[in-house]
């Protein structure tokens, strides 16, 4: 026995070959940010060696060891098995047979010609490879002290300890929630002074692109806006327009006090586009409460119709005043929709701006209906977002 575990000794040292250490946090940054793109073999183990030699009169009972491997794609994109204390790399070729989670196993001999055993990867945790040293192996070995009837069988199980199947489960299900987002979405806005923009925060939310279009021509002219602050308990997102902002005022003003119910409004935006065109809309109603959904003393509740992509326009009175902000309408219920009271919006403005940038003068109370959404529509914008 003492001479097949020499045998086997021999072997095993030939089998490796001395590669630098690579840190184990570094392997594990690399499975973790890879871990849907990874090699179903790729992870750290812990692994059970076995090994059991029988002579011609006995079978020996195995000797068992247990250490850590990992299994991962070197620059070639080849599959390596990589002891952890050591860094030393198995002089195995690894070959996936398809798509499958089944792979060949090719030991290298230094006397024989290589031998290929199937390995199956269960439950993509767990896989065991069984082979024995080919006797012609260890009669060049071990030349005179070998003696016929010597057998060495080795078994490998690899038991996977990271990536865990739930950092698997919970990767694909973020994978899924990613691709059911839309990538591209669109709302409304309006203009502040000095480039500044009103939208909602729900529009803005997980934007990495923010593309916004003036009303008078809303696929021209595309300009770039960024976040420059958001309330996210009411819902509200302060904008500004990239570049040379042109000098300009405002046919509207900003009330900061509360309306009453009864009053007429009216809504501009960019409702349903795809369907319902890219002309700017209006709609109107009256306050029907001032307060909103379940109570919300921050909105109005009004009659004006409200459909997705309103979202983040404004709300005026008759007079001509911005009171409000389009946030939402009523699911199951018809000309039921919330704006929320421009009050809060001077709370977004004064925490992220130095100073006033609201209109304060309306120079459209009095005139007809037709006449204030022709001055202000220049002012409302589409907004598009991309993540």
């Amino acid at each position: 026995m003492k001479r097949i575990i020499l045998l086997f000794s021999l072997l095993y040292i030939c089998s490796l070959n001395g590669y630098s250490y690579n840190k184990i946090n570094d392997i594990k940054n690399y499975l973790k940010n890879n871990i849907l793109t990874l090699d179903p073999l790729e992870g750290l183990y812990d692994v059970e060696f076995s090994k059991q030699g029988q002579n011609a009169f006995q079978v020996f009972p195995p000797d068992k060891e247990r250490f850590k491997l990992y299994i991962k794609k070197n620059s070639k994109g080849e599959l390596e098995i990589i002891r952890q204390d050591t860094g030393d790399i198995f002089n195995w070729e690894i070959e996936r047979i398809g798509e499958s989670n089944v792979y060949n196993f090719t030991v290298q001999w230094e006397y024989v010609s290589p031998t290929t055993e199937r390995v199956y990867l269960n439950n993509n945790i767990e896989f065991t490879f069984n082979y024995e040293i080919p006797i012609e192996e260890m009669k060049k070995a071990m030349g005179r002290d070998y003696q016929s009837g010597f057998r060495v069988y080795l078994a490998w199980n690899f038991i996977k300890t990271y990536p865990t199947s739930s950092m698997y489960a919970e990767a694909i299900k973020k994978k899924e929630q990613e691709r059911a987002q839309p990538k591209e979405w669109t709302g409304s806005g309006f203009a502040l002074l000095e480039g500044y923009l009103v939208t909602n925060y729900h529009v803005i939310e997980n934007a990495k692109s923010i593309i916004v279009q003036s009303g008078s021509d809303v696929f021209s002219n595309k300009k770039t806006a960024t976040i420059i602050g958001t309330d996210k308990v009411n819902d509200l997102a302060l904008l500004k327009i990239q570049g040379d902002i042109t000098t300009y005022t405002l046919p509207y003003s900003v009330k900061t006090f509360t309306s009453d119910v009864g009053e007429d409004v009216w809504v501009l935006g960019f409702p349903l586009t795809s369907t319902m065109g890219d002309e700017i809309k209006l709609t109107t109603g009256v306050i029907s409460a001032k307060s909103g959904y379940e109570g919300d003393v921050s909105m109005y509740q009004i009659s004006a119709p409200i459909q997705p992509g309103n979202s983040g326009g404004p709300v005026f009175d008759g007079k001509g005043n911005l009171i409000g902000v389009v946030c939402a309408h009523h699911l199951g219920a018809e000309n039921v929709g919330y704006a929320i009271k421009s009050l809060y919006l001077r709370n977004l403005i004064e925490s992220y701006v130095n100073h006033d940038i609201m209109p304060h003068e309306t120079r459209i109370s009095g005139k007809t209906l037709a006449e204030q959404v022709k001055a202000v529509k220049d002012y409302i914008y589409y907004i598009t977002c991309s993540n």
